[in-house]
């Protein structure tokens, strides 16, 4: 777990894709894969706005829908803004399959999914994103996964949506180009408005084409409820938008009709098998158990040892399915930055902050809750627990870490560092964290020349000669792409992918 590499690829912008009959205006998609069932999904749009609406669904072994293995109807209404999930049992292992619907005449396109191999598995791929902000760029980066064919699912870490009103949260020349409007107009606060901002998002080609070919594994993050939200409010739910449970609860079930996600999304984290190879741990660092943000990190109260950011129930689960994993590999699911990020020292007299404001900044990832941190890190160690991986979106960025209790003498006294880089003693697992695919990076945000400073000096020594972060073995503050986890019994690799332009 100390070593592992890493390769670039950037690959071109290629358009898109499969027109779709008019009642099937989504597409299609599957998820949660188990070894035997997988949940299927399409969503209707009837010519007439009837109460309800039915058909059928066939899954089969082959594209032309001739070898088919299991078949059913459905009904859906207006309660489920005529979504359909169906659950599919009966299934062969490690198998793909393809799935299709009909209603009303008409046929939906063909789906392809894949589930979980039982047993013993030699080699697992997946395809990690997070955060596509639909104003900040076009979806080529789903497209690129679509057409790849070596996947078994696509885990998805959240930000499927942003709910900031039109122009609230994108690109200029986009923005000004009319090419990426959204619906509505407003921010998100009601049910028609959430359901409305996933319609816009799936009418996006890449996307349906993403989902059409794989199955998708998915957690929330803030921005399918508002942002940096926890799980009493969120910096982003004002005064005079009503009342927050209201909006999460709106929020969740939108979010349950729209993923194809098993059970009503609570709670959401669980547990996927890939036989003996990965234990794939999908965590809720948002809505189930975190406190709100403390950010200033001069605040006694931000080291406070019940302090937490998946509260006590999800926690004890976690430890439990960490210490009971038979697997290969431990994959945890999760959706912002577990690693110390310290940054500070890039504050400097000409900047606008304190080295104390800046590392303020950061707070809302697991930087902001560093006992539950500590107290995670020490379980995998005390434990004996080897081969955890940590799979994080978020932050728009590429990083990679390895995972050490007291990493850099930045932020502590030189003789309690626990970590030597140089060999990776100290380290108890690794995390990779995906960039977004389309969300704004450093460089959109402070510029590239400040961004690509920054970028340099990330993970190198100060004039002090104190490495703030040698902790960090891969950085990329600048592109947008998406990560390749491959997993085989003798090693883990991440891969990072990239595309040229987003615009």
């Amino acid at each position: 777990m100390k070593v592992f590499s890493i390769l670039f690829i950037v690959v071109g912008c290629v358009g898109s894709l499969l027109a779709q009959a008019d009642l099937f205006p989504y597409g299609v998609a599957s998820g949660d894969p188990l070894a035997d069932r997988v949940i299927i999904w399409t969503k209707l749009e009837p010519m007439k706005r009837a109460a309800q609406a039915s058909g059928t669904w066939e899954i089969a072994k082959d594209e032309a829908m001739t070898q088919v293995v299991q078949q059913g109807t459905f009904i859906t209404t207006t309660e489920s803004d005529f979504t359909v999930k169906v659950d599919v049992t009966g299934l062969e292992a490690s198998t793909y399959y393809y799935y299709q619907f009909k209603s009303s005449g008409k046929m939906s396109i063909v789906g392809r999914t894949k589930t979980t191999p039982a047993g013993e598995a030699d080699h697992l791929r997946f395809a990690v994103v997070s955060c596509s902000n639909y104003q900040a760029g076009y979806f080529n980066n789903y497209g690129n996964i679509g057409r790849r064919t070596d996947l078994d699912a696509v885990i998805h870490l959240g930000d499927y949506i942003y709910e900031y009103p039109d122009g609230g949260y994108g690109d200029s020349t986009l923005l000004a180009s009319g090419s990426r409007s959204i619906e509505p107009k407003t921010e998100l606060l009601s049910l028609a408005d959430y359901r409305q901002r996933y319609a816009t998002y799936r009418r996006d080609a890449d996307l349906r084409y993403a989902h059409q070919m794989h199955p998708f594994i998915t957690v929330w993050d803030d921005h399918e409820t508002a942002n940096d939200s926890y799980k009493d409010g969120a910096q982003n739910h004002q005064e005079g938008e009503g009342d927050w449970m209201t909006r999460k609860q709106i929020a969740r079930q939108v979010y349950n009709e729209w993923l194809p996600i098993r059970g009503e999304a609570m709670p959401l984290y669980r547990k996927i098998s890939y036989g003996n190879l990965a234990d794939l741990i999908m965590l809720d660092t948002r809505l189930e158990g975190r406190e709100k943000q403390i950010l200033d990190v001069t605040n006694p109260k931000l080291l406070s040892a019940d302090r937490t950011i998946l509260g006590l129930k999800q926690k004890k689960w976690l430890k439990n399915n960490l210490k009971g994993s038979v697997a290969r590999w431990k994959v945890l699911g999760n959706q912002v930055m577990f690693a110390e990020y310290n940054v500070g020292w890039a504050a400097s007299s000409s900047s606008d902050f304190t080295p104390e404001q800046l590392e303020s900044v950061f707070l809302d990832i697991w930087d902001g809750y560093p006992a539950e941190r500590a107290e995670i890190i020490a379980f995998i160690e005390e434990e004996g627990i080897d081969d955890v991986i940590i799979l994080t979106g978020d932050v728009h960025c590429s990083f990679a870490y390895d995972i050490a209790q007291k990493p850099s003498a930045i932020s502590t006294a030189p003789e309690e560092v626990t970590y030597d880089p140089a060999t990776g003693e100290g380290s108890v697992a690794v995390e990779f964290v995906t960039p977004g695919i389309t969300s704004a990076n450093f460089d959109e945000n402070i510029g590239l020349v400040q961004a690509t400073l920054l970028q340099y000096q990330m993970n190198k020594p100060l004039p002090t000669g104190v490495n703030p972060n040698p902790h960090m073995k891969y950085i990329d503050l600048i592109r947008h792409g998406y990560l390749i986890l491959d997993l085989t019994p003798e090693k883990a690799q991440a891969d990072w992918y990239f595309s040229k332009n987003i615009l």
